[in-house]
């Protein structure tokens, strides 16, 4: 067998790390969730059911060594969000931002509208970058007050009141714009990355989690 060259690396899945895992994966775990009988929050067993959905072999390690020690230990041990597993797992998942963009928009369209509140604007914020942080377990978990002034500034971009609705194109033209400005007022070259993500939204600093 050859070396395996840098760009056969980045190419290669592993299954105890979901950062090697592709968008479509968390896609296969959204579409599991919706058409399962499941809460917002999941005991150890339904998550369990739904990483099987993406996963061939045995899910026993990367759930009780990586999924569950993240997203449910850190708060009460007994449940997991899944607004915050998909949101943290698409984060950091191989895609790019108008793909993350356009996964998140039909996770939050929780009645399939077409468009988003102000208030399903700030779950997706708020559960995006709290599973970021989660995941990564790079940073402070967001303050609400925080994701209601980016929640208000994407409505005020758009041209439009915290009584309406932003569309698609509304929120992903506001996502990208937003996410630009951050990275160049921050200085960084590519925005792609999860640790850039936190930080343009001031989530990463010098009390970051260890």
């Amino acid at each position: 067998m050859g070396n395996v060259t840098g760009a056969e690396r980045k190419r290669v899945v592993d299954n105890m790390d979901p950062t090697t895992w592709h968008l479509e994966r968390i896609e296969v775990m959204r579409t599991r969730y919706l058409a399962g009988n499941y809460e917002f929050g999941l005991h150890k067993d339904q998550l369990r059911e739904l990483v099987q959905s993406v996963l061939s072999d045995d899910t026993c390690g990367v759930l009780d060594s990586v999924l569950w020690p993240r997203f449910a230990e850190y708060n009460s041990g007994s449940e997991a969000n899944i607004l915050e597993v998909l949101g943290g797992l698409a984060v950091v998942s191989r895609g790019t931002l108008e793909a993350k963009a356009e996964f998140a928009f039909r996770v939050y369209d929780f009645n399939d509208q077409g468009s988003l509140s102000h208030d399903e604007v700030c779950i997706m914020l708020l559960t995006m970058l709290s599973g970021a942080v989660l995941m990564t377990r790079r940073g402070n978990l967001p303050a609400e007050a925080d994701i209601e002034l980016h929640a208000d500034h994407a409505f005020s971009r758009c041209g439009k009141d915290l009584t309406m609705r932003l569309d698609f194109v509304d929120l992903t033209t506001w996502f990208m714009s937003r996410i630009k400005e951050l990275c160049e007022d921050r200085g960084f070259d590519l925005c792609d990355s999860p640790e850039a993500f936190l930080r343009c939204f001031e989530l990463v600093g010098t009390h970051a989690r260890s």
